[in-house]
């Protein structure tokens, strides 16, 4: 679905592998990976940058049945359907009858730009990696995944239960068409230029590094997330912006409409670890802790309604809209950070 735009746009400046499974010699392991239908439905509807030097690192900043395999064969690849702007993806085989069953359940949008929240079965789990990253995960077993925009249409998943048992599955993303944005040719202001804006440009993304350093505990990852504002969407995650014939820094979030004062509520529950005045790209800045190395991070508001290390839940005021920061005009981006990748956040929203 094409983007939609309402009103005058408002820019700030911110910014194939087979399946394979093992075993210890003697014990027979059944495994199975499943990605589970969702059905969601979404409607995706500005921000400039600022210089790479100056970003802020993540802000100014998809019912099958399991797939089965014998160990030590070769593995058959899941046929999956995928189409643009991150359709769930489904995975179907033959129920095969096992002793012991292993499995990985994926439920989201399996897209770059996309999400999924995913559960390991079959025993307990030691660690969970995604393309060899390390994923933050509970004991129970469940996890959160997010995908960049430029990341590889193959993405694959190992698990390593506390046995020392392997579970290795590799499934596909669907492309996501991202949209192009063309803007007068800017050049380097006197203020990006002078070096004591640089030193305090740097004590900025310290401060945004460190708010997210340690994700808590939250559950606020596992919840339908809500619109933070009731406006549309003006600009969408990861267009590509020209300024003349330059291309520079894709779209890190999502801008929504709003005029200042409008409300802005968490989208889902969490912990504030950074609401801070005065930054020079993001203006009031609001970054909210949903738990398991999620994260929101809402730019250029007014008004400041929680303090850091505050607890909300979702829905709750916590600020409003603005143009604080290098915006050219009132509006509210929101932006979504994973274990250092950005993601869509209108995807997350498709659950709705």
């Amino acid at each position: 679905m094409e983007p939609r735009a309402s009103g005058s746009l408002q820019e700030c400046r911110d910014r194939e592998c087979p399946l394979c499974r093992s075993a210890p010699a003697g014990r027979p392991l059944r495994s199975a990976f499943r990605v589970v239908p969702a059905a969601l439905a979404f409607t995706l509807a500005g921000c400039g940058d600022a210089p790479e030097s100056a970003r802020s690192d993540g802000d100014a900043e998809s019912s099958g049945a399991a797939v089965q395999s014998e160990p030590r064969r070769p593995a058959q690849r899941a046929e999956t359907s995928n189409s643009s702007r991150g359709e769930a993806s489904t995975a179907k085989a033959a129920d095969v009858q096992t002793d012991e069953v292993r499995a990985v359940d994926l439920t989201g949008r399996l897209a770059q730009g996309g999400w999924a929240r995913g559960e390991v079965r079959g025993g307990s789990v030691g660690t969970v990696e995604l393309n060899g990253e390390p994923v933050p995960i509970l004991d129970d077993g469940r996890f959160f995944i997010a995908f960049g925009r430029d990341d590889s249409l193959k993405a694959e998943l190992t698990v390593r239960y506390a046995d020392g048992e392997t579970l290795t599955e590799s499934f596909a993303l669907a492309p996501t068409d991202f949209p192009e944005s063309h803007l007068p040719a800017r050049t380097t202001t006197a203020l990006e230029a002078d070096p004591a804006f640089e030193r305090r440009r740097a004590r900025e993304l310290r401060k945004i590094r460190e708010a997210r350093a340690t994700p808590g505990k939250h559950d606020g990852w596992t919840e339908d997330f809500i619109r933070p504002v009731a406006g549309e969407i003006t600009s969408v995650f990861g267009a590509q912006r020209f300024y003349g014939d330059v291309a520079r820094s894709p779209h890190s979030g999502t801008d929504f409409a709003g005029g200042i004062g409008d409300p802005v509520v968490a989208p889902a529950s969490g912990t504030i670890v950074l609401a801070g005045p005065g930054y020079s790209y993001e203006g009031n800045l609001i970054i909210l802790d949903h738990g398991l190395g999620l994260y929101s991070a809402f730019l250029h508001l007014s008004d400041l309604g929680v303090e850091t290390g505050e607890e909300v839940e979702r829905g709750q005021l916590i600020g409003r809209v603005g143009q604080s920061g290098r915006a050219t005009g009132p509006h509210l981006h929101w932006g979504l950070w994973w274990n250092g990748v950005r993601f869509d956040p209108a995807m997350l929203l498709a659950q709705q």
